[in-house]
């Protein structure tokens, strides 16, 4: 037969437990991570990068290819908006 008085207290045991642990987790420092490597850095840190030369040349390769991206994009939307622009200019006017 299941004692029910042992169980709860097996419970309660339990819980305080997992809720100590969760309580504790406030003990750490703020701190954010490379977003490289993952590694825990200081919250001041920017870019959001540690100090490693592999993660410093990852994030500058990143925000280079980032920048080519955004001017290709420009790009692209110009080509397709001058002729709609173009198209709509010259239905008004005649």
């Amino acid at each position: 037969m299941v004692d029910a008085k042992k169980v709860k207290e097996m419970v309660a045991k339990k819980s305080s437990q997992f809720m100590g642990s969760v309580s504790g987790a406030g003990k750490v420092s703020p701190h954010m991570h490379c977003r490289i490597c993952h590694e825990p850095i200081s919250i001041k840190a920017d870019p959001r990068i540690c100090k490693k030369i592999e993660c410093i040349e990852k994030n500058e390769k990143d925000e280079k290819n980032q920048r080519t991206v955004r001017i290709a994009m420009f790009v692209f939307f110009g080509l397709f908006a001058i002729p709609y622009i173009f198209a709509l200019a010259t239905s008004l006017m005649g």
